[in-house]
């Protein structure tokens, strides 16, 4: 089945400041492109009292010229990525919430692997493109989520970006795991080197394990013709992932995050969130499945050794953005 990057856009540059990052995914993986404009009544309206005091038949003419303006508007960006010879579509929904429109399209959308949205990426308190809409997205999403910081409100130009360096931050665990096999995908179809990450404390003395872990899982990938090196830091976690990270000039840190069921984790949650606050570079979060739901595939990567049995762990055993 042929997969769709779905970019919720809202018409500003700080939206579109994702577009080149997902063009590159999109070439890379062979993915087509849905553009989708989530129009809610608090944009055709400022009244509190929409569905009461307006008229129908003027909320009816409001609603139409705004859903008008919306498709021109989407019409020339899939216009603009058409000429870069990409698969694009588009479509304008209106919608109440807009967060739960994007989390229901990417459920229900046949072939929806990842969502790709801007973060505002200032200083002080976690501020989202759209309001709050990016942050209910995060802790909702049913597929992986790109998350780029914006560019400060110039227009980005319609161009590709170069994945050369991923990093991937690993804590030995098989939750954290998971997100390799999209790091593997990008890195197969890129040429990109896959920089492993684990972080310890400074009074922990596991830097040697650690390093051991890291290289068991470089060698299997380097095995698979990725490059893959391994780095380990010490400090606080999401602060040493975005440093090292910085020192190997990577394009791109992909890491795990919780799911739906709860799940906290050192890697998981709350450093995702701060690494995706605090980073310049672009993330790409991988919800985590819990251990038992990983127990229905063949094979796997756990815990740095391969393994293959009827019943064994698998890292994911359908990557979201599968070679076609």
């Amino acid at each position: 089945m042929t997969r769709h990057i779905l970019l919720p856009l809202d018409g500003s540059t700080t939206a579109e400041a994702v577009i080149p990052y997902a063009v590159s995914l999109a070439r890379a993986t062979g993915a087509s492109l849905l553009l989708l404009r989530i129009v809610t009544p608090g944009e055709i309206s400022q009244s509190l009292f929409w569905k009461t005091t307006i008229p129908a038949e003027l909320r009816r003419e409001w609603t139409e010229e705004v859903l008008a303006r919306t498709n021109m508007y989407l019409a020339s960006v899939a216009e603009r990525l058409h000429s870069m010879s990409l698969r694009v579509s588009f479509d304008v929904q209106p919608a109440d919430d807009a967060a739960a429109a994007i989390i229901a399209r990417a459920e229900h959308e046949p072939g929806v692997g990842l969502i790709a949205m801007t973060t505002h990426g200032y200083g002080g308190a976690l501020r989202w493109a759209f309001g709050s809409v990016a942050a209910k997205v995060l802790h909702a999403a049913p597929t992986p989520l790109l998350v780029v910081r914006s560019n400060g409100g110039a227009r980005p130009p319609v161009a590709e970006v170069a994945y050369r360096t991923i990093c991937v931050p690993l804590d030995g665990s098989l939750l954290a795991e998971q997100a390799l096999a999209e790091a593997q995908l990008i890195a197969a179809r890129t040429g990109a080197a896959l920089v492993l990450i684990s972080v310890v404390a400074h009074t922990d003395d596991g830097a040697i394990e650690a390093r051991e872990y890291l290289e068991r899982i470089a060698d299997q990938l380097r095995a698979r013709q990725i490059d893959a090196r391994a780095r380990v830091a010490e400090g606080a976690p999401a602060e040493q992932i975005i440093r090292a990270a910085e020192a190997e000039e990577a394009d791109l840190i992909v890491m795990a995050t919780h799911g739906r069921t709860g799940l906290q984790h050192l890697w998981l949650g709350s450093i995702a969130t701060k690494v995706v606050h605090d980073s310049a570079l672009p993330v790409l979060l991988v919800r985590a499945q819990d251990e038992e739901a990983l127990y229905q595939s063949p094979v796997t990567i756990r815990h740095g050794h391969p393994e293959q049995s009827e019943g064994s762990c698998a890292t994911r055993s359908d990557s979201s953005l599968s070679l076609p």
